[in-house]
């Protein structure tokens, strides 16, 4: 995957909203132009729904008016998050790679208006383990790349950041 895939890596000096708003600085205009449902513009994928439900508070000074959506398997039914993603317009969605991979997979999700994609990369969890060193994890993150986040950095549309 080319360079320009890619936007500035998190130098470990910022909070999750100040590399967010480095990394998407019209993030406010695009969210207000963001019109479609069962997708988002910003997708932030962690290592558990633990994690999902810390980095949904550390976005706030991100968001503004943007709708947020948790993506994760933990006590929520995908059905659940599927209907949410269809009735209403979310701009940034936060959760597992394989609970995304599966909203992706069931068509509860597309990426048409996916214009960033951030690993939440240099988080440990209790055992000192970021996303590539759990397995199931790691396993998961190259199946999302594969669901065509990919082929959407290849064509431009997508850039990939690590916070």
């Amino acid at each position: 995957v080319a360079e320009e895939c890619f936007v500035k890596s998190n130098d470990l000096t910022h909070s999750l909203s100040s590399y967010l708003k480095e990394t998407c600085p019209k993030w406010s205009k695009l969210s207000k132009n963001h019109k479609e449902k069962k997708s988002v513009l910003l997708l932030v994928v962690c290592s558990s729904a633990h994690r999902t439900l810390e980095l949904i508070k550390l976005v706030n000074a991100f968001k503004g008016e943007a709708k947020v959506v948790k993506m994760f398997a933990k006590h929520i039914k995908i059905k659940c998050q599927m209907d949410l993603l269809e009735k209403n317009v979310t701009h940034l969605g936060i959760g597992t790679p394989g609970r995304i991979k599966a909203l992706i997979e069931q068509e509860g999700l597309n990426l048409e208006s996916l214009k960033y994609l951030v690993f939440d990369w240099n988080w440990r969890d209790q055992k000192l383990r970021r996303m590539p060193d759990i397995p199931e994890v790691k396993k998961e993150m190259l199946e999302l790349l594969e669901a065509g986040v990919i082929s959407a950095c290849k064509a431009g549309s997508v850039k990939i950041g690590l916070f």
